[in-house]
């Protein structure tokens, strides 16, 4: 009998999933919103919880402008899942759906899911209350009317020299049976230049890394200023220590290092590791990442010599906690469903898709809060995985009207180009389309 079983059979407990999925491509391939979906639903089977998280990036994909008008299907499907529909009575959804409204938009989607069983109740930031969740209400569009999740874009000034891209984060604060908790979705930005990357230990990206967490964790506390403990989990797209890992594949040998300078110039625009017969071992540029002989295999199976490289999280570690990674790097799967266990060649793979705990005023972890005088907490982890001329507003419904009256929460306009180049992850097997990393929590409830 499994822990999540025993745990789980004892009617005192309160069963947390956290899932965080950067969902991108299923909103361009059809096929692959279908596969995500089956494995969604097959996930919630497995690990039956009373309450469910769901934090997804890039909602409307690549190209947001001809494709998030799929983002009404995606809701349709979702919220007719058995594994929903039929225990599920009440549920937050808020998607930044509006992308002309560039100064706010961050295409992040979070979705709530609560038992009928489960008395919950959520922190309204307008009028800085809690209130009992008592319904089902969908937020879609720019999200000015809902209260009860605050949304922030990272400023432009952080990102002078590049694209000001849909990056940010979306902030919930829930209460369970007197326990206060903030759920925290984030998007953080991707490393421009692979080149750039292994110019040193740490990466130069590392500091502004830091600028962002510190900018969204100080904005958490409320307006009386508590802090209460969190958990962020989303796509923060950490990156490996590139220097070191070619330092390592080329045995820090630099005789066995080419590096290519554009012509009549300084600029390196790729760089070889060679075997000693000069086969090209490692190839890097720009925008690739080629580990020739075994390239999948060093990364899918060594997992642990892969996580020597895994670094850039340590800067946060005096203020988070994380559980031990037991799978592969969750990033850059193919988008194929027949290659699902191979990488794209364009990044070094890396856990990007990671699911984060504050550390207390005490500090003691998130898991040994106490959530009453005489009550505790445990922890585990599971290593799975309308028109554009129209003003765009924020749509509160039930899931009865959505079905019912097939709502146009959506934009829809012609194809744009897009250069964020961050790639959607198909983890692990075919099915496990972009669930990445599956966190579940038991929260024991006060006896009565």
């Amino acid at each position: 009998m499994s822990i999540e079983h025993t745990i789980s059979s004892n009617q005192s407990n309160v069963r947390l999933l956290l899932i965080t999925a950067n969902t991108g491509s299923i909103f361009e391939k059809p096929d692959l919103l279908t596969a995500w979906l089956i494995e969604f639903a097959n996930l919630l089977r497995r690990h039956p919880s009373d309450f469910i998280a769901l934090h997804c990036q890039e909602i409307g994909g690549k190209d947001y402008e001809k494709f998030m008008h799929t983002l009404d299907q995606f809701f349709n499907d979702l919220l007719q899942l058995p594994e929903i529909s039929s225990d599920f009575t009440r549920y937050r959804l808020y998607f930044d759906s509006d992308y002309s409204s560039q100064d706010t938009f961050t295409a992040l989607g979070s979705a709530y899911f609560i038992h009928q069983n489960l008395s919950v109740q959520q922190w309204n930031f307008t009028t800085s209350c809690f209130q009992v969740v008592a319904n089902r209400q969908i937020f879609a569009g720019n999200l000015v009317n809902a209260q009860t999740l605050r949304r922030e874009k990272y400023p432009r000034e952080f990102f002078p020299e590049a694209k000001w891209s849909r990056k940010g984060f979306t902030q919930t604060r829930w209460l369970i049976n007197g326990f206060t908790f903030d759920l925290v979705n984030v998007h953080l930005f991707h490393d421009a230049s692979n080149l750039l990357a292994i110019e040193g230990s740490p990466s130069i990206y590392i500091d502004l890394f830091i600028i962002i967490y510190t900018f969204f964790t100080s904005l958490l506390p409320d307006s009386s200023g508590k802090n209460v403990p969190y958990v962020i989990f989303g796509d923060f797209n950490f990156r490996l220590d590139a220097y070191r890992f070619v330092e390592y594949i080329s045995e820090k040998r630099h005789d066995l290092i080419d590096k290519i300078r554009e012509e009549n110039g300084d600029e390196i625009t790729k760089m070889i590791v060679k075997h000693e017969n000069n086969k090209p071992k490692l190839t890097i540029k720009k925008k690739e990442f080629n580990l020739h002989d075994n390239h999948d295999s060093f990364f899918n199976i060594n997992t642990q010599q892969a996580r020597m490289f895994d670094f850039e999280s340590s800067s946060f570690h005096d203020h988070i906690f994380e559980y031990e990674r037991t799978f592969p790097p969750s990033y850059p799967y193919s988008e194929e469903q027949h290659e699902a266990r191979s990488y794209l060649r364009a990044r070094c793979p890396a856990w990007c898709d990671r699911i984060l705990l504050s550390v207390n005023d005490h500090n003691q972890r998130f898991k040994n809060l106490t959530l009453a005088s005489d009550t505790t907490t445990g922890l585990h982890t599971s290593d799975i995985i309308n028109n554009k001329s129209q003003e765009i507003q924020s749509i509160s419904t039930n899931h009865e009207d959505l079905l019912a009256k097939k709502l146009p929460l959506l934009p829809t306009t012609s194809v744009i180009t897009n250069n964020d180049d961050h790639r959607t992850v198909l983890a692990h097997h075919i099915f496990h389309a972009n669930i990445k990393h599956t966190f579940i929590r038991f929260i024991r409830e006060t006896p009565v």
